[in-house]
């Protein structure tokens, strides 16, 4: 739910810092490492917004895929781990953490 709640009050605030009158979507980038239910995070940012004026908007969800490498042999891997499985060298992990607040579509008029 906090991850909801981020989304409302960062999202309203931006609302009144630019004098918006209307929200029509939000869209919200998730690093896969986080582990994060789109479906839940829905959901909750329903719960999250109501009553307020993003009520019924929509929120959209793009993920950001991490980068895992191995700092000695270079091998890529799509899951994380710990040691690379080829060398045993430690892995580098780049991106896939991140919680961005990327877009909101809005309109001045009613």
């Amino acid at each position: 739910m906090s991850f909801a709640m981020a989304i409302v009050e960062n999202a309203l605030k931006m609302a009144e810092e630019k004098n918006l009158k209307r929200i029509e979507s939000i869209t919200v980038k998730i690093g896969e490492l986080l582990l994060i239910n789109p479906e839940q995070l829905k959901f909750c940012y329903q719960a999250a917004s109501s009553g307020t004026m993003l009520e019924g908007t929509e929120l959209k969800i793009e993920f950001e895929r991490a980068e895992i490498s191995c700092v000695s042999c270079g091998k890529k891997f799509k899951t994380p781990i710990y040691l690379c499985d080829s060398c045993g060298g430690f892995v580098s992990v780049q991106g896939g953490k991140n919680f961005v607040l990327k877009k909101i579509e809005a309109r001045n008029g009613i």
